[in-house]
């Protein structure tokens, strides 16, 4: 299940077919240079997910993908150093509550913890303090999928492609509508996320 979920959050990356939008680019460059410093002299774990965060906040799947399957696979009891990782999160958001940085280790550590209301409930916050970043419209539209609200799910992949046109979207958007048992509509979504579906495959 750790594994699925790590995979879900990396399907929806870019491979350099999309720029990342995000007006929080220089924070989370910052968050790269800074994180990338502390595991040249330790293998840090927060370091590394919050590095893992940055890549996945930039698009940049090759990176992020690399850090989330080895914190899966070979980090020791992952998920409970993650819970306790969201406890220090959370208590470092009651003194900034519109930190983009914090509310994103949040939604990802929920989601990987599968507290999807919890991280529903974040990643709406980051949409509206990072309007015009499609990322952050998809791995909202991932945990409607996870809650089960496919309506909802498809409103923020259509905005998202509103934002900016990619083949990673069109195949969430195409796997929502088979979970609607719209099949017509989501071979065509598919078929223009054939990158994407090669990727999941993988």
């Amino acid at each position: 299940m750790k594994k699925l979920a790590c995979c879900l959050i990396i399907l929806i990356l870019s491979q350099g077919l999309v720029i990342a939008r995000t007006k929080y680019e220089a924070e989370w460059q910052g968050v790269i240079t800074a994180r990338n410093k502390i595991l040249e002299q330790e293998d840090d774990l927060e370091a590394r997910y919050e590095l893992a965060v940055a890549y996945a906040n930039l698009g940049k799947i090759k990176e992020a993908h690399d850090i989330f399957d080895y914190l899966d696979e070979e980090i020791e009891d992952y998920e409970t150093k993650i819970e306790e990782m969201t406890e220090d999160y959370q208590t470092q958001l009651v003194n900034k509550p519109d930190n983009v940085k914090l509310l994103n280790y949040l939604a990802f550590a929920y989601y990987i913890s599968r507290d999807y209301q919890q991280a529903e409930d974040n990643f709406e916050k980051i949409v509206e303090l990072d309007p015009k970043n499609i990322w952050s419209y998809n791995y909202l539209a991932v945990v409607n999928y996870e809650l089960e609200d496919y309506d909802q799910a498809e409103k923020n992949l259509k905005y998202s492609l509103e934002l900016e046109e990619n083949q990673y979207t069109h195949f969430l958007l195409g796997a929502n509508y088979h979970k609607q048992r719209n099949f017509f509509r989501a071979l065509y979504h598919i078929s223009r996320g054939r990158r994407a579906a090669s990727l999941f495959l993988d």
